[in-house]
């Protein structure tokens, strides 16, 4: 029997996490919606049953968001069918290390695994530094944009 099937019949449930850093986000661009949609494309070559879609529109330095606490709840409602946690890039997980560390014990524990596109998650040493490698480059990245100048007051 494959994991998280309980019969010939079921499908394994997925759920799809998208985030961007900030509502002038969610209003001018469509990183949400090419996120989703490029995580339904995931499930649909993997034939997962998308079950829901949380989304949040705040910085990934943390690991406290609302929709990510509602998502988790759905994970241990649902552990008894093996849920799988749908991320598009691992940057939309977390922009830091010890955020992303936190999410990924926070979903394991609430019975959920993570997949994405863009990265293959595995257990071994190898797979796991380069996690922790891309985690560390997400959290830089955010770290340099933090750090620009801003340019609003700039005399020309």
């Amino acid at each position: 029997m494959v994991a998280g099937l309980n019969n010939k019949c079921s499908k394994q449930i997925a759920v799809i996490y998208a985030r961007v850093s900030g509502t002038k986000q969610v209003r001018e661009g469509d990183g949400l919606a090419s996120q989703e949609s490029r995580c339904r494309e995931f499930a649909s070559y993997k034939r997962y049953e998308v079950m829901r879609v949380f989304a949040d529109d705040m910085s990934g330095k943390y690991a406290k968001r609302p929709q990510m606490d509602a998502m988790l709840s759905f994970l241990r409602k649902n552990r008894a069918r093996n849920p799988v946690v749908i991320i598009d890039d691992i940057s939309r997980l977390a922009r830091g290390l010890e955020a992303h560390l936190q999410l990924r014990a926070s979903i394991s524990k609430a019975g959920g695994q993570l997949e994405s596109p863009s990265i293959e998650f595995g257990d071994d040493p190898d797979s796991i530094m380069v996690e922790n490698l891309l985690a560390t480059v997400a959290q830089h990245q955010r770290e340099k944009t933090d750090s620009k100048p801003s340019t609003a007051c700039a005399v020309g």
